[in-house]
């Protein structure tokens, strides 16, 4: 459950706070999602496992129905994850999610079907914008933002801002710029040789 403590901790530090934090319908399906998750990889004793997964399935099924929240408790997710509103977001039983992500609303994080198999692995602090679907088996780097109504199908390198139907990267991280010292170094090696 410590993974759903730094879900919270993010909430807090984006200004949720007391009544505001506790009665925001994406925490409790984030929470719903950690216990059914927590259940599924721990696998407690059988005395507990069995009434808590009854209790996660009907949790679940609820922020499915009533929340449009499907995050399917075999998913792997990081710590951290911010879900800005509620609705629309389906995430596959498969999908990889790293650290701190943001996922805003009528995101879907799915199997493509198209014939690939496999779900997207996102890295962490990855954006997700309103309306943006990721499908297939693809890797979405870290530090990558995906616009609004955004179909992503390829690959994303870290950093990137990715936009349009289909996707295409519409900026790139800037390229590290070498330091002074080095190139100097670099420069006299060269006037040795």
């Amino acid at each position: 459950m410590n993974k759903f403590s730094a879900d919270v901790a993010r909430y807090r530090a984006k200004g949720a706070a007391g009544k505001e934090l506790w009665l925001n319908p994406a925490i409790w399906a984030i929470g719903c999602y950690r216990l059914g998750n927590w259940l599924h990889v721990s696998r407690p004793f059988v005395l507990i496992r069995v009434p808590l997964k009854l209790v996660s399935y009907a949790a679940n099924k609820f922020c499915e129905v009533f929340m449009e929240m499907c995050i399917d408790p075999q998913a792997s997710i990081g710590e951290g994850l911010c879900v800005g509103h509620i609705g629309g977001v389906h995430i596959n039983p498969q999908a990889v999610l790293g650290r701190n992500c943001d996922i805003a609303h009528r995101v879907t994080i799915g199997a493509s079907a198209m014939g690939r198999q496999g779900a997207p692995v996102l890295g962490d602090d990855v954006y997700i914008g309103t309306g943006a679907t990721l499908v297939g088996k693809i890797k979405v780097g870290s530090g990558a933002k995906i616009a609004a109504n955004t179909l992503v199908m390829t690959n994303v390198p870290e950093g990137a801002t990715v936009m349009g139907v289909p996707g295409r990267i519409i900026m790139r991280p800037a390229k590290a710029v070498q330091p002074a010292a080095v190139a100097v170094a670099g420069a006299e090696r060269t006037d040795v040789e």
